[in-house]
């Protein structure tokens, strides 16, 4: 019994190196142990040739002696009798093994006879293959490499099992004294023991003449080569979450994995000199629901440069990267259609006032273009229409860890990079849309219920589906955006978006956070999502760091370097034909005119009916609005008119020179109200602060107002006393004093506007 114990597993305890392996058996990085040492850990198996080379040349008898071999003992015994010291030890693989798991201590007689004891007991509890495997992955190979695995890697820069006889025979003979020779140390010395070792391979029939020659004319390595360090980042990621000291095989494709590390580089290189020092790509393979690349960060070489935070995996604001996951719970719950027109104008809705990017109105935009071209205000309306919280609520279900506060922290600003969200989960929302509709016809019309928790970087056994009739969004929802999202003839106010191109349709959005902090540019492809972020790790803005401009090329770059893709199948099981009014976007109303079927989301049966098209009493010229009390009820004419706000009006105009405003009443006709003002600024009952200018003087309150008949007069009155008059263009500016005020507006047709507002006390 005390000889079956005196053998304690594992032989092994030295710490071992971090590796990550590609999916198709690549070296990706690795970590050195902590003990200085490059061991990777145990492999299940070795190359053939190797434990052909290292039993010819170390231990010929491996596979039929019992740990010993008594015939080298007796010989060994009798050449350190003859030399009066000890010149041979006569062992074996396994004792050798037993040696280094006993960190080769003094080569005494008690110490030998240990080793045969242990070695008996060693082979007794473990097969042939797995002693072999102990000692390939434990045994030196020269200065600080330690198995094959590794020394394969440092020597050659490749897999132990894509070496060549010459290769793997001048890997074996290493062992034997790693100390005195080793690739950079005597080379001579090494070339003679590794050309021996192939003769006698040679003589005992493994290999054979041409083979044996050929591979003593191959070059000796000079020097150890720098591991891969491929994915820098994920290899600390994976390290954190666990896996130091193992080899995980991951599912990254490293030739696309380096063919983004260039890109990041190249790119790198450029932006440095706008002190931009961080930039990120992640790229998920939709069909397998897994990442083929992983760039954590660029490589810049300073100390302070952030480029050691993994982006990937950092929150940041998400500028408007959540647009279009708020315009698809738009659809998918028959709020709006996809060209609804949203009011673009100056907002204030509570103390909140959305601008737009470049300060630009168009009184109304179809939702669609407000997507497109990412406009602020639309979107803040559109999420005030949907429920701040009920899109909160829908992000907390697409899991959105990073949304560490309640609803009412973000507010509206939400839709407007409010918020912060990493690539990787920003990566699982996209991967789950784009797969819901990818597949919605392959499952039968049905919906993975694990599409938006599934992003896998490590190769697992995947899980049976779980089938169900409703998702997060609806096929149709999704494919509507982003089909709206494929348009790339941007206007001009949006720079440069049309210079960009690709052989293939993509879906894509960009994003800029407040304060140009970040770019974010994001692709769709049923094969592939690209995701790319670019900024400073410390939140350093800088002029003209924009998703447009910035990270939009790395993105189309990426895509470039990517197998070409495809696009989407229309889900028309999942549409219905709805008749919907061209002008408004909404649904037809019996004033509509100008109206077409078209395939909606199912959802959208439900949405609002046009509310922009009123019939209009005009007289027999079509030129002025009339009514009973000035004109002949026979001569009228009916005719449906695409109305807007006064103040939706004035923006939309100036934009849109076909829009036609309401025709102002006959001269003749009875002066009613017909709602033709409307104040700008400031909102009712807001709350204003002026700023105290360098000469000590409270800053003057500019009011705007908007008319629909450009060549009225209007009065204005503050606090009940008149302060003046304006024509056409309707702005004043007053001074005025902090507390309470009441503004009133008259038009020459006596038609009135009133409004509160209180000044702030500096």
């Amino acid at each position: 019994m005390l000889f079956y114990n005196c053998i304690k597993f594992p032989l092994f305890k030295d710490p071992t190196s971090t590796v990550l392996i590609s999916k198709d058996g690549d070296l990706l990085s690795a970590r050195i142990a902590d003990d200085g040492q490059w061991r990777f850990p145990e492999s299940d198996s070795i190359p053939k040739k190797f434990e052909l080379a290292i039993k010819c040349f170390e231990d010929e008898y491996f596979e039929y002696h019992f740990g010993v071999n008594p015939i080298s003992i007796l010989r060994a015994i009798k050449q350190n009798l003859s030399e009066k010291k000890i010149v041979s030890g006569a062992s074996t693989l396994t004792m050798q093994t037993i040696r280094l798991s006993r960190k080769n201590k003094s080569r005494t007689i008690s110490e030998k006879i240990k080793e045969i004891i242990l070695s008996i007991r060693l082979e007794f509890s473990k097969e042939k293959k797995e002693i072999m495997l102990l000692y390939a992955s434990n045994a030196p190979f020269g200065g600080n490499v330690v198995g094959l695995d590794a020394a394969a890697w440092r020597y050659y820069n490749r897999s132990s099992f894509k070496l060549s006889w010459g290769e793997i025979t001048a890997l074996a003979v290493l062992p034997n004294a790693p100390s005195l020779i080793y690739p950079g140390k005597n080379q001579q010395l090494l070339l003679e023991k590794r050309n021996r070792l192939l003769n006698k391979l040679y003589r005992k029939g493994i290999i054979d003449k041409n083979t044996c020659e050929l591979a003593k004319i191959e070059n000796l390595p000079n020097y150890p080569h720098p591991l891969p360090q491929t994915t820098s980042h994920l290899t600390n990621r994976l390290i954190k979450d666990g896996r130091k000291g193992k080899v995980t095989v991951v599912s990254i494709d490293k030739n696309i994995q380096e063919k983004m590390n260039l890109i990041i580089s190249n790119n790198h290189d450029n932006l440095k000199h706008n002190d931009i020092h961080n930039a990120s790509i992640l790229i998920i393979d939709v069909e397998n629901q897994n990442v083929v690349a992983y760039v954590g960060n660029s490589n810049c070489p300073l100390e302070d440069s952030g480029s050691k935070v993994d982006m990937i995996t950092s929150p940041r604001s998400t500028g408007s990267t959540l647009k279009p996951i708020l315009f698809s719970s738009l659809l998918d719950n028959g709020t709006i259609l996809p060209n609804s027109l949203v009011n673009d104008i100056p907002t204030q809705i509570l103390s909140f006032t959305p601008q737009n990017f470049y300060r630009t109105y168009d009184g109304v935009v179809s939702a669609s273009n407000a997507l497109v071209r990412s406009l602020n205000i639309p979107s803040v309306i559109l999420l005030n229409k949907f429920g701040q919280k009920r899109f909160y609520d829908k992000l907390k279900k697409l899991n959105i860890y990073s949304l560490k506060n309640n609803a009412k922290h973000y507010g509206l600003s939400l839709i407007l990079g409010g918020s912060e969200i990493t690539m990787w989960e920003l990566g699982k929302v996209y991967l789950g849309m784009a797969r819901s509709l990818k597949d919605y016809k392959k499952n039968n019309y049905m919906y993975d219920a694990s599409n938006y928790n599934t992003l896998d970087i490590i190769n697992k056994k995947k899980e049976k589906k779980v089938m169900q009739k409703e998702s997060q969004f609806s096929a149709s929802s999704i494919w509507h955006t982003f089909d709206i999202l494929t348009e790339l003839n941007r206007p001009i106010s949006e720079g440069d978006w049309e210079q960009f191109s690709s052989s293939s349709k993509i879906a894509w959005k960009t994003g800029t956070s407040f304060g140009h902090r970040d770019a974010w540019s994001i692709g769709i492809t049923p094969e592939y999502i690209v995701i790319v972020w670019v900024g400073n790790s410390d939140g350093e803005g800088r002029m003209g760091l924009t998703g447009t401009k910035i990270a939009a090329p790395i993105m189309f770059d990426a895509f470039n370097k990517l197998p070409r893709t495809s696009w989407f199948e229309t889900p028309y099981n999942n549409m219905i034909d709805l008749s919907v009014c061209n002008e408004s976007g909404d649904l037809a109303s019996r004033y509509c005119v100008n109206t077409s079927e078209q395939l909606m989301p199912e959802s959208c049966k439900k949405a609002q009916i046009c509310k922009y098209h009123k019939i209009l009493h005009l007289d027999s010229t079509l030129s002025y609005r009339v009514n009973s009390s000035c004109y002949n009820v026979k001569d009228m004419k009916l005719k449906s008119w695409f109305t807007l706000s006064p103040m939706c009006s004035y923006y939309h105009r100036k934009v849109n020179p076909f829009y036609k405003k309401i025709p102002d009443f006959h001269l003749n006709c009875q002066k009613i109200k017909q709602d033709n003002m409307q104040i700008i600024y400031p909102k009712n009952n807001a709350k204003l602060f002026l700023p105290i200018g360098l000469d000590g003087k409270r800053s003057n309150l500019i009011i705007s107002l908007a008319h629909n008949n450009t060549k009225s007069s209007v009065y204005w009155h503050l606090d009940g006393m008149y302060i003046g008059e304006t024509s056409g263009y309707h702005k004043k500016k007053i001074d005025v004093k902090p507390g309470n005020h009441n503004l009133t507006i008259i038009d020459d047709n006596g038609e009135e506007e009133k409004i509160n507002f209180y000044i702030i006390e500096n």
